[in-house]
């Protein structure tokens, strides 16, 4: 028994990373599953097999059409099967999305005249955009509220709203930052390795276990170690810092600031 999936992610090698990753990112936050081959087809599979399975294992199939698609003869062949599947189930099946120029769109139309009677989905980079339309179509096809739940949020300075994941306000333009900055989480490690290792320095200073002496100088020392007690309170102060930091990060995940 194969497992069920959503969707079926139809595209051509050159479209994945531009398009279909960031769509299967984007379709998984809205919990649709989806197939797509470079998660189900392993080494020394048949991928016509494996390609059949899916198609057979997904309630839709998304077909990334642009100009790549239709240069190459493996995933026009897989258009045509599920046309073919769509037309004798007599139910909405391909969800077509395409990629392009005006005239390159037009020219996909016009190869494929059997998607003209279809609302196509033009891409434009912004795939939360094409995942909510998606999640609409399979929402009012199952007969369901066609009205996605996307978290959505206002930015800052300008109030304009904007869905969660997105990163450039369309108002102001500014820069959309989840949780702590770079610059933030560094401070966070630095603070917390800069404060142990001080703590760590007047332990030293005012309870030492005994002394050692270096070039002449009696230097305190602490934990019986000697001077491996030195390298020891760095490489605690380094883990107390990236712990510091990886809690701050968990507590503060919820903030969400635009910088301009």
């Amino acid at each position: 028994m194969h497992l069920k999936h959503d969707i079926f992610i139809c595209h051509a090698s050159e479209d994945k990373a531009s398009v279909a990753r960031p769509l299967a990112t984007c379709l998984s936050d809205r919990d649709l599953s989806y197939w797509i081959d470079e998660a189900e087809i392993t080494a020394g599979d048949s991928i016509t097999e494996k390609v059949n399975e899916g198609i057979r294992a997904s309630d839709f199939v998304v077909v990334i059409l642009s100009r790549a698609f239709m240069a190459k003869h493996w995933p026009k062949k897989e258009l045509w099967a599920v046309l073919d599947i769509e037309a004798k189930s007599d139910r909405t099946i391909i969800i077509p999305v395409l990629v392009g120029t005006q005239t390159e769109v037009d020219g996909i139309i016009e190869e494929f005249p059997l998607l003209n009677d279809k609302l196509f989905l033009l891409w434009n980079g912004d795939a939360n955009r094409v995942a909510n339309a998606i999640q609409r179509t399979i929402l009012k096809t199952n007969g369901q509220s066609a009205e996605p739940e996307v978290e959505m949020h206002a930015c800052g300075h300008c109030a304009t709203p904007f869905q969660h994941g997105v990163h450039v306000c369309l108002g102001c333009q500014g820069t959309i930052k989840y949780g702590l900055t770079p610059q933030e989480r560094l401070q966070v490690r630095q603070t917390a390795a800069g404060a142990f290792g001080l703590l760590s320095l007047v332990t030293m200073v005012l309870l030492p276990s005994y002394s050692e002496s270096w070039l002449g100088i009696k230097i305190p020392m602490m934990w019986g170690i000697g001077f491996w007690s030195l390298p020891i309170a760095g490489i605690l102060a380094l883990v107390v810092g990236f712990y510091a930091e990886a809690r701050t990060s968990a507590c503060k995940a919820h903030l969400i600031r635009t910088y301009r």
